[in-house]
């Protein structure tokens, strides 16, 4: 059996958000949003052209 995440849904245009990594707040832009595989509500954040999927948790300005 394939489990796969649900479709992912992604704002008009790029939002600005800051992320908490290391204990430090990051610039950086919500580009989609899913609930991941785990129920988590998780955000797809951009950073420098770098695209990485974050809890919902550690987004501030989503």
């Amino acid at each position: 059996m394939t489990v796969s995440a649900p479709p992912a849904t992604s704002p008009a245009r790029p939002v600005a958000v800051q992320v908490r990594i290391g204990g430090r707040w990051i610039a950086g832009l919500q580009v989609g949003r899913r609930i991941g595989t785990a129920g988590a509500d998780e955000v797809l954040v951009s950073h420098h052209g770098h695209l990485v999927w974050v809890d919902r948790q550690a987004v501030r300005g989503a």
